[in-house]
């Protein structure tokens, strides 16, 4: 039994959900991406198409991936990737542009930097960097950045139950990192051969959940319930 509590860290867990082992490909580290950002800004989800709601999830991903593939991903973390997007211009882009696989996603970025389009880029960057700034906490950083247990909660070999923890006076903030480990939990489970469970969602209009969906739609044959809770047909 695992508990993530952002409030009192002696009651708390910890799990990165960016863990490197369930990183599969860079369509994981744009989904986090995603969601990470639509959870802070949540009037993104009505922009998805925008070139500077795109440019921001293009920049994240880059960086997430290249965390991933760096030395096999051992600095693969959410608290790496906020510290990662503060570096100065110079350093991030020529590290960034060392990864084959992200250099499709910073070239429009280095190539704006090169040609002095400064303005362009801090609208491209800049929303992304202070959307992600507002998780810089001690707390968040030391739940985030641990490797207590696994998101496979259905595992049959180590079957868990996972009981995360929100908190009214902060759902801006927790409701995006929850959303985070929602999103990639709903992935790693939603697979053949592993124990049934139930996913209890109390709350749910706070979370930015989009693998909820695809789950209560496919996951009926993986053995896998889904409850959600909500207070009004407008929220749901």
């Amino acid at each position: 039994c695992y508990f993530i509590n952002f409030d009192d860290l002696s009651r708390s867990h910890r799990c990165n959900p960016l863990d490197p082992a369930s990183m599969e490909d860079i369509t994981d580290a744009s989904e986090s991406a995603r969601t990470i950002l639509y959870g802070l800004n949540r009037s993104w989800q009505k922009k998805q198409g925008d070139f500077f709601v795109d440019s921001a999830i293009n920049f994240v991903t880059a960086v997430i991936w290249y965390l991933r593939k760096y030395q096999n991903g051992v600095y693969c973390t959410l608290p790496h990737a906020i510290e990662f997007i503060q570096l100065e211009y110079d350093k991030l882009f020529s590290l960034l542009n060392m990864q084959e696989e992200v250099k499709s996603l910073v070239g429009v970025f280095i190539q704006a930097y090169q040609n002095g389009a400064v303005e362009q880029l801090e609208g491209q960057i800049a929303s992304a960097k202070i959307a992600l700034a507002r998780l810089s906490s001690p707390q968040l950083y030391f739940v985030l950045s641990g490797d207590d247990f696994k998101l496979d909660i259905n595992n049959p070999e180590h079957p868990k139950v996972l009981c995360l923890g929100n908190n009214p006076q902060k759902i801006e903030t927790y409701g995006a990192v929850l959303s985070l480990y929602v999103n990639r939990l709903l992935k790693i489970i939603n697979k053949k051969d592993k124990e049934k469970s139930m996913l209890v969602f109390d709350e749910f209009p706070t979370l930015t959940a989009e693998g909820v969906i695809p789950t209560i739609s496919t996951g009926r044959s993986n053995k896998i319930c889904v409850l959600l809770g909500v207070q009004s047909m407008e929220q749901l």
